[in-house]
């Protein structure tokens, strides 16, 4: 990209290289030798390259494995490239022979194509790769090495995505910063922070549970209004509630369809929905035994209704709820399932 000016065929232009992003590069491209040598100390020397990015501020590298890296194996690779720059070992690079290389125990990546000399790349004792790339002249300029992430990107086919020299030392320094607001956010230590968010964690857990009981004898007492309520659908004297009941959660509505279906006694047929929030529908069906006799099924009833909210859901002939994700078609929906209930508990369809 020209920024100024512009550039002709024949004109003379001055080339300089940028060093501090050429040194992000070698000590990227160096990592990436050594974590080659890292997982074949680890996982075996079947691994292989499959791939691989060097940049400036990061490195990825593909490989061949049938599985997960365990937290175990990743941090014995971290481990052992750091120590490997730590030892300040010199990076040696030297053109010969293709098969000079290939006898010496050079990796070649597979399918790339070389002519009969090369350049050779070793780290006396950790590594001997064929390489043209620019490189570190000692280990320890990579300053230190760290694992993002390792994940899987096709059947077979790993990948670690890392970070070292003036990249790694930023990382740790910002990683560092989100601990230090984190320790004063929860006012403990660094090495107790970790217990001190499981005991937070539980007592979130043990709130929302009581949350959810309260909110289910909520969703009861305003059930226990609804059974005054029901229509009774002769010629069987079907008694019959379908209720939008505004803001009540899933587990509310179960709740409140369970005492229904108990308080109005057999035959029984109740169809509640609600909106809970976030753009969600909740629907729940209970159907009496003697209701589920006459062939009608509670999972494909609210099945049918929850399509109308942008959902589905399913369950016993008895019980079964659903979901959807369109609140504006609830009061529809239960219109629909009002008339549909009706007609087939009165015989009229």
């Amino acid at each position: 990209m020209i920024k100024q000016g512009s550039v002709e065929v024949g004109k003379e232009v001055d080339a300089s290289v940028d060093a501090k992003l050429r040194q992000g590069a070698k000590a990227h491209h160096t990592a990436t030798h050594l974590l080659q040598s890292a997982l074949k100390s680890v996982v075996g020397s079947e691994t292989s390259q499959a791939g691989s990015l060097v940049a400036f501020d990061h490195l990825r590298f593909d490989f061949n494995f049938h599985r997960p890296l365990s937290e175990e194996e990743l941090t014995t690779i971290e481990a052992l490239i750091n120590q490997w720059i730590g030892n300040a070992a010199h990076v040696e690079t030297k053109v010969m022979a293709l098969q000079d290389a290939k006898n010496a125990g050079a990796i070649a990546m597979f399918g790339e194509k070389y002519g009969e000399q090369v350049r050779v790349v070793e780290v006396p004792g950790i590594s001997l790769e064929l390489c043209g790339g620019t490189h570190v002249s000692n280990t320890a300029e990579i300053r230190g090495f760290k694992i993002i992430s390792e994940q899987g990107i096709a059947s077979g086919i790993r990948r670690i995505e890392a970070v070292a020299g003036d990249a790694f030392v930023d990382y740790v320094c910002a990683r560092d910063n989100y601990m230090r607001r984190l320790c004063l956010s929860l006012k403990v230590k660094a090495e107790d922070v970790n217990s001190r968010v499981e005991t937070i964690l539980e007592e979130l857990r043990a709130t929302r549970n009581v949350a959810s009981s309260l909110r289910s004898k909520i969703a009861v007492l305003k059930a226990a209004s609804l059974a005054s309520r029901a229509t009774t659908v002769e010629p069987q004297n079907v008694r019959i509630v379908v209720e939008n009941m505004g803001d009540v959660d899933a587990d509310g509505l179960k709740s409140a369809a369970e005492y229904l279906i108990d308080t109005l006694k057999d035959p029984a047929a109740v169809i509640l929905g609600s909106s809970p929030g976030d753009g969600k529908v909740s629907l729940v069906a209970a159907f009496s035994p003697a209701i589920v006799e006459m062939g009608l099924q509670a999972g494909k009833f609210v099945s049918g209704i929850a399509k109308l909210c942008g959902g589905g859901g399913g369950g016993k002939p008895n019980f079964a709820q659903a979901g959807g994700r369109k609140p504006e078609n609830l009061p529809d929906a239960l219109e629909k399932a009002r008339a549909e209930i009706v007609a087939r508990v009165s015989g009229s369809s």
